[in-house]
């Protein structure tokens, strides 16, 4: 190679971002912001496209970081941008995760600047992703007027896509109001702000966030007032409700009201026996594709019978559900058979013939998720697997060959998830 030669400096730009790019092509799942830094040092000219997809990403704090290192990386961070402003425009995913540790950020001075650069390029399509944790107790923002006026109203509110809050107290209602390009919200354990004070920012109805899904739980009447008139529940696709369904009961109504015509998916933690889940009525959800219940006791028909009643809501004339998922949890000691125990879930028993009926019109693919604690005493925990597993395909495959004789259309599968407990 002659001296002086630079290859790289002939190379054309096009070639010089394929080249960068390829770094993204791998196997994993996402790619890993330290890849591109070694690039950006091989010249000049890939300095420009290695940066760009190494701060497409930015999670500036997580919720672990101590205070300091909260601190040192929100000063990193702000010493980049004003090294190289245009590292700002490259920024098109921004990740917040806050807690009590770094609540001070709301009113940061150097944190409010790198927003003011980094929002200012953002259009619709940016994604930005906010979580809020109260892991000691609940989160409380110091001062909700400063919140709203100095952070979520300028950086916040115009551009977040997904929020995310978790034991927060008191939260200021514009937050969630003013939220047009809200994709995805979970709530749980989140009260808002029971009066509004005159000082607050006035509420703008056009600015309703119209979320696609939504996670909530335990946030007694927040979602009774969101659903009044603050979020707009008329395009969702997937809800996920937990806790003791029966205290969520008229918040599930109003968001299954509201989303008929959207809803989907469908997802609800049965957290204990008797809670209430044949109040539901799926009727009210006609195109709902996907179910999935959770935590089902085994042990308990009472659990079994709501249940049954709770897919009897479904309209199987009418019904555009396609898929259900049943987990069912339990404790087996030795003394039972794995077929005693899976007595309610057999094709003979209730629960099977209220699938079979879905089924009747179009084809229905039903899992049962049998999530069984094994306690064993005569046996080590090896044996007792591998009897468990022996017993549960000679159950299974006897069940199915039922099922495909009762019913062409429906398609039922079994999996079994044991953790084996030894006393001795």
């Amino acid at each position: 190679m002659p001296p002086g030669f630079a290859p790289f400096s002939h190379l054309s730009q096009e070639l010089i971002d394929e080249i960068i790019d390829v770094l993204l092509e791998t196997e994993e799942s996402r790619w890993i912001t330290s890849q591109f830094c070694p690039s950006a040092l091989v010249c000049r000219a890939f300095r420009h496209r290695s940066q760009k997809h190494a701060f497409y990403s930015v999670r500036p704090f997580s919720h672990r970081d101590s205070l300091a290192s909260s601190r040192k990386r929100v000063d990193d961070f702000h010493g980049i941008l004003q090294q190289n402003p245009r590292i700002a425009s490259y920024v098109r995913r921004l990740k917040l995760d806050m807690n009590d540790t770094n609540r001070w950020l709301f009113d940061d001075p150097l944190f409010c600047d790198i927003m003011e650069l980094v929002s200012r390029t953002w259009a619709v399509g940016m994604r930005l992703e906010l979580s809020v944790f109260g892991w000691g107790g609940n989160f409380q923002f110091t001062n909700n007027r400063r919140v709203e006026t100095r952070f979520l109203k300028p950086f916040i509110t115009p551009f977040i896509t997904s929020l995310d809050l978790y034991s927060t107290y008191n939260i200021p209602l514009s937050l969630l109001a003013h939220c047009p390009h809200l994709v995805e919200l979970k709530l749980a354990l989140v009260t808002v702000e029971a009066i509004r004070p005159p000082n607050a920012i006035d509420i703008d109805h056009s600015l309703c966030p119209r979320p696609r899904k939504f996670t909530f739980e335990s946030c007694g009447d927040s979602i009774r007032i969101l659903a009044t008139g603050y979020v707009d529940f008329g395009y969702l696709q997937h809800l996920s409700v937990s806790g003791c369904l029966s205290d969520e009961l008229g918040d599930v109504d109003l968001i299954l009201i509201a989303s008929s015509s959207s809803l989907d998916h469908l997802h609800l933690d049965f957290r204990k026996p008797g809670d209430g889940l044949d109040l539901y009525d799926l009727g009210k959800a006609p195109n709902l594709g996907f179910l999935s219940i959770s935590e089902i006791c085994l042990v308990d028909e009472g659990s079994l019978i709501e249940l049954c009643n709770l897919l009897r809501t479904i309209f199987s004339e009418k019904s555009n559900i396609k898929r259900i998922a049943l987990e069912f949890m339990g404790d087996l000691d030795d003394e039972y058979s794995l077929a005693e125990f899976l007595g309610g879930l057999e094709t003979s028993g209730p629960l099977c013939v209220v699938l079979i009926k879905l089924a009747e019109r179009e084809p229905l693919v039903v899992e049962f998720r049998l999530d069984i604690s094994l306690q064993c005493e005569e046996f080590s925990p090896e044996e007792m697997w591998e009897r468990r597993n022996k017993e549960m395909r000679v159950w299974s495959a006897k069940n199915l060959e039922l099922v495909s004789l009762l019913s062409s259309n429906l398609c039922l599968s079994h999996y079994l998830y044991s953790p084996v407990f030894n006393p001795q």
